[in-house]
């Protein structure tokens, strides 16, 4: 099963303040999501997982260093991988907090 590279489907939640940016209508006072997708698929990509809980708290870990937010929920989908038991697919989900 780990002989070739399978997909895996993330989702990403930040724990963040949005009403600067709201009220300001100011791009640059928000989170880059298209910044949050490629450091996710930076993490994903950088090496062999064997776990996808591994894949979830990576993500988490590096959102949190590299972005303003509290905390972070990051679910990681595998398709597929219970499809014999007619479960569409596994999936683990871990909220981390900024330390501090």
């Amino acid at each position: 099963e780990r002989a070739r590279q399978q997909d895996v489907v993330l989702d990403v939640e930040l724990g963040v303040d949005l009403a600067p940016a709201g009220a300001a209508d100011d791009l640059a006072a928000t989170v880059d999501y298209e910044a949050v997708c490629a450091l996710a698929h930076e993490v994903v990509t950088s090496r062999p997982f064997q776990l996808i809980e591994a894949i979830a708290e990576q993500v988490a870990a590096a959102v949190l260093e590299r972005f303003e937010a509290a905390e972070a929920t990051v679910r990681v989908r595998k398709p597929g991988a219970l499809e014999r038991w007619g479960v569409p697919y596994a999936q683990v989900e871990v909220t981390r907090q900024r330390d501090g």
